[in-house]
């Protein structure tokens, strides 16, 4: 076993198979993270968010949290940055600024050696 699981967890794997959604399909067990119900678990529709295929079920595995346990959940939760959209990718945006970086980088070079060839010319 690479790690351990405590019971909750095998319980979640071992009904995982047994839950259906509405299509008949295999509703996988999730972790909501939303500010409403964080860090609760619940059996939703494999098709969510792709409108045309999703069927609309949704079954929680556990009781809701205290509104204190909420609270301190939500406060844990890294700040998001603003004007960044909460879709996107952060390996991404790096993916971007490194592109970004060697496009300046081969602009620079191609200046460099034409001033050196009007300079030997």
């Amino acid at each position: 076993m690479v790690r351990g699981f405590s019971h909750d967890e095998l319980a979640v794997e071992a009904d995982m198979g047994s839950t259906r959604c509405y299509c008949g399909e295999g509703a996988p067990c999730s972790v909501s993270w939303s500010d409403k119900n964080p860090a609760r678990r619940y059996y939703g529709c494999k098709y969510w968010p792709d409108e045309k295929e999703y069927c609309g079920y949704l079954d929680w595995y556990d009781d809701g949290l205290s509104e204190w346990y909420k609270q301190v959940l939500n406060e844990m939760k890294p700040k998001k940055k603003p004007g960044i959209p909460e879709f996107v990718n952060p390996r991404l945006i790096f993916l971007v600024k490194v592109m970004i970086g060697l496009l300046l980088l081969l602009v620079l070079v191609v200046a460099i050696v034409g001033i050196l060839i009007v300079c030997k010319g």
